[in-house]
């Protein structure tokens, strides 16, 4: 026997104490929700955007002009795209050469005339099915890049012409 008492025991060491991962979890479902709120924000963002890539000719008012008229006359949806100031997908340019294809519609580029501001005019001879060919003008616009683009209306065809 051991004077001092009862010899010490034996014990397997303890397991750590288990962490509460509480923290862990409620930063994780955070993250969770602001991606998928930033992820839907973006799509959203993306779905709603009218826009389409454009490719602006290089060269002054008279090249885009011409770009325009051929577009017009190859019934060309890209051409007609690229040189629209205000290109969207709400009015299609492959709409717009469809109309044009049903109404026979077909330009002659006209000369250059003068108009309020610093945008550029030129006549355009319109010639459509059920309607008499119609001299017009055609305004342009010099964009803050330096490019020019064609005001017309979303079926394509020059905003001052007769309906």
């Amino acid at each position: 026997m051991n004077p001092s008492g009862p010899a010490p025991q034996w014990q397997p060491p303890q397991p750590p104490k288990k962490h509460r991962r509480v923290g862990l979890i409620i930063g994780i479902c955070l993250g969770a929700v602001v991606l998928l709120g930033g992820g839907g924000f973006a799509i959203f963002v993306i779905a709603t955007d009218d826009s389409v890539e454009v490719h602006r000719p290089a060269g002054g008012p008279e090249v885009v002009v011409r770009a325009y008229v051929d577009a017009v006359n190859r019934r060309d949806p890209i051409g007609l795209q690229n040189v629209d100031c205000h290109a969207s997908t709400e009015y299609p340019a492959t709409r717009s050469v469809e109309r044009f294809a049903k109404d026979n519609v077909s330009m002659r580029v006209g000369k250059p005339t003068t108009g309020p501001g610093d945008g550029a005019f030129f006549e355009v001879e319109v010639s459509r099915d059920a309607h008499p060919p119609t001299t017009t003008r055609l305004d342009l616009n010099r964009e803050e890049a330096g490019t020019w683009c064609v005001f017309v209306t979303g079926s394509g065809l020059p905003v001052n012409l007769p309906p």
